[in-house]
């Protein structure tokens, strides 16, 4: 039988070493784990009244995540959402078959 994972209280605050954000549409506090002394995560950072003299922005590869403004540049050179290189041995549509019925030789026909 699968051991359980403890549940926090159901009390109004969140569990300890966790984010402090609460996520309305979930109806629970956020879950990720934040950094020494401080009350968010990364995720949740604007939140915070402490922390508002770093800008956060939307990544512009994937907008399902956040980004500090100052390390826009970093960020996109390891972002995992970043266009990665094809192999060599790479060849688009190689398995597509014919685009359309005038390609076909009249040998095949």
């Amino acid at each position: 039988m699968a051991a359980s994972v403890p549940m926090p209280p159901a009390t109004g605050f969140p569990a300890e070493g966790r984010c402090s954000y609460y996520v309305e549409k979930k109806k629970r506090f956020c879950r990720m784990v934040v950094a020494a002394g401080k009350r968010f995560c990364g995720e949740h950072a604007g939140a915070a009244e402490e922390e508002d003299t770093r800008k956060r922005i939307l990544c512009p590869l994937d907008p399902k995540h956040t980004v500090y403004e100052d390390q826009l540049a970093k960020h996109l050179k390891k972002c995992n959402s970043r266009e990665k290189p094809k192999p060599d041995f790479f060849i688009q549509d190689i398995n597509a078959g014919l685009k359309d019925e005038t390609e076909i030789p009249e040998q095949l026909v």
